[in-house]
This record gives C-alpha cells, structure tokens and sequence, in this order.
C-alpha cells in the first residue's frame, strides 16, 4: 500500500515535555512498515509547543504572517525529531513545498514533512502528499478515537463516527464541530484535496502508535471518511 500519515502534534508532548518514548514508538513502527513494503510520507503537526510559541508571538505584537511562519517551523522541527530516529530510511531533508516533496517522493524513501505555507494546516498537508503519491489511505493519527459530531472533550455527549462521507465531514468542518482538542482534525482546504483526489481516510487515536498495524490489517479502528 501506498499510505500517507499525519501524526498529530498533540502526540508529540505530554506535561509540556516532549513525549519522547511515544516519538520513539512512531519511528519504530514507520520504519517496521517501511521494510514491510509499503510506500510511506509522513507529515507531523506543530502541537502543543506551536500554539505556546505562537501565542508568544502574538503578545510580542507579532503579525498573523509571522505566527504563522512559527507555527511552521515548529511542525518542520517536530519533523526533523522523528526523520532523525528513521535515520537511513528517512529522505535526509525536510521538504518545504509541494515541489520539493514530489521530487523527495522519487527517492523510494520515507518523505518526513512539517508545514509548506500559511493558511494551510497540517492535515491539508498530508491530504497533498496523498494525492502526490497516489496513496491508498490517508491515516490522521490524532488524540481522539476519530471524528466526533462536536468536541469530546468540551461535550461528553458528541458521538463518535464510524463511517461519514466527504459532504459529511465538510459540515461538520463548516460548523467548527470537527475537532481534536482545541485543533480541528481538518480545514475546508484538506476536505478539498481529499474530495479532488477521492483519497479514503481514517482516523484514529494515535496515542498507541501500533495502531497503525490494526489500520493495516484492516481493523476497523476510528472513523472512516470515503466518497
């Protein structure tokens, strides 16, 4: 298979400390997946340590440009961390554009990326390098156990949706409802790419990083978003 993974930035910490044997845990089992045959991008989030340090921005008088370039960074940092524990199967450069992904795809290796530009986030990000590589799934590992009809966290009575469709995740997108903490799961730009490019996706917790074994073998783990 071809698969292209978002591991949320919210995986990344814990305590406000880099969790760093969860980080360890994703390179092992990309890397097992990797000698399994399977063609891998991997896109990471900014996470927790992107919002302080944008937030930080902003009370310093920074413009909405540069918070964004921040965020950015933060993501390719949290990047460069996991492509560096894949060492040899890892593409040894973070790619910063489209461009520079596609041609990093040719390499046969694993292609590790943070964010490419402002206004996009980093679930639209691994929705581009799913279509660039032709993925057959799409796999956004995040701290919830899928797509929810509202936040879980903030309302204990939202439900958990096993299957939904392009249009059905696009009003819940619409209606500022899908959501992992305090970051959408996805943006109006990613349901876009994933609709032109009619990219099946799953959503899982992340918190285990064998998840994405079950993803693999088929589990029906999460909540599964098709056409």
């Amino acid at each position: 298979m071809r698969l292209s993974i978002k591991v949320g930035g919210h995986l990344l910490y814990e305590a406000k400390e880099l969790a760093v044997e969860r980080l360890k845990g994703y390179a092992a089992t990309i890397r097992k997946i990797y000698w399994m045959g399977h063609g891998l991008s991997v896109v990471v989030g900014g996470g927790p340590l992107a919002r302080w340090l944008v937030e930080a921005a902003r009370r310093l008088g920074c413009s909405e440009a540069v918070c964004d370039e921040v965020g950015i960074q933060v993501s390719r940092l949290n990047a460069l961390l996991l492509a560096s524990l894949l060492d040899d199967v890892a593409y040894p450069v973070i790619p910063s554009s489209h461009a520079e992904a596609k041609s990093a795809l040719g390499s046969g290796r694993i292609v590790v990326c943070g964010g490419f530009q402002p206004g996009q986030s980093t679930v639209a990000v691994a929705a581009v390098m799913a279509e660039l590589m032709k993925a057959d799934l799409l796999v956004v590992a995040t701290d919830v156990d899928g797509v929810y009809t509202a936040d879980p966290k903030e309302h204990p009575e939202a439900k958990r949706l096993a299957k939904l469709s392009y249009r059905d995740l696009e009003r819940l997108v619409a209606e500022g409802s899908a959501e992992a903490g305090t970051f959408k799961l996805f943006d109006l730009v990613a349901v876009k790419v994933m609709k032109r490019a009619r990219i099946p996706t799953v959503v899982v917790d992340g918190r285990d990083p064998n998840v994405l074994f079950k993803v693999l073998e088929g589990e029906e783990v999460g909540s599964r978003i098709e056409p």
